[in-house]
């Protein structure tokens, strides 16, 4: 009989997914102080692959590191969204022109955006409630993440790429405030739609204007949730 094998994580991305569901849920709730001892203790690890999963949440938006203060929870605030939004469409709109012409020259951009919106709407309906954040939630968000970020990296500018990526930090915040995922999902999949459509037909005002919405939609939907802010408990 062939012996099967079996592939673990890493012991730093396991710790980095799980100290990662534990902000997004709420658990380690903002400002919360996140002790090297403690957690070292929590996860039964060296403080090694501990501090290299905090520094990835610190890249990603989630932890920020306090001078003398160590590092705690980030708490976002609707400033922190609107410059976040900011930043995007200063990228993305950047990202029109090489864009439009990679689609003129025939390039792959159309086919893995048309992947990306496939795998996303199946994401969704495989899903039927992203309400509660889970390895398939967030499959979704990187997925939805995926169809701008495929945009950017046609320009060809892998700083920018990486710079991008660290600014889309709020989408965390749908499960923080406890706003409905799968509803905000599945508009954005259709303001995702929109901009394909006028990406494929090369319609660059339409395509500038679909971006500026689309993100603009984003971020009232994510400010709007600071009004009715709930959090789930737990330690």
């Amino acid at each position: 009989m062939e012996q099967r094998v079996i592939r673990q994580l890493p012991l730093v991305e396991l710790v980095y997914r799980d100290l990662k569901k534990r902000i997004v849920t709420g658990k380690l709730s903002p400002n919360a102080k996140l002790g090297t001892r403690e957690l070292c203790q929590y996860y039964g690890t060296s403080d090694t692959p501990l501090k290299q999963a905090l520094h990835r949440l610190v890249s990603e938006g989630l932890v920020e590191a306090r001078h003398h203060r160590g590092m705690r929870v980030k708490e976002m605030t609707p400033k922190d969204i609107h410059e976040s939004i900011e930043a995007r469409l200063m990228i993305e709109q950047y990202a029109v022109a090489p864009s439009l012409e990679n689609v003129r020259n025939g390039g792959e951009l159309l086919p893995r955006l048309d992947r990306s919106l496939r795998e996303d709407e199946a994401l969704i309906a495989e899903a039927e409630d992203l309400g509660t954040y889970s390895d398939l939630a967030q499959r979704e968000l990187e997925v939805s993440q995926e169809f701008h970020t495929l945009m950017i990296a046609a320009t060809g500018n892998q700083l920018i790429v990486a710079t991008y990526r660290n600014i889309v930090n709020h989408t965390y915040f749908y499960y923080q405030a406890g706003l409905n995922k799968t509803s905000q999902a599945i508009s954005s999949l259709a303001e995702h739609k929109e901009i394909l459509a006028r990406l494929r037909t090369l319609d660059e005002d339409g395509l500038r204007r679909a971006i500026r919405e689309h993100l603009r939609t984003r971020e009232r939907a994510v400010t709007a949730a600071f009004g009715g802010r709930s959090r789930p408990g737990g330690a």
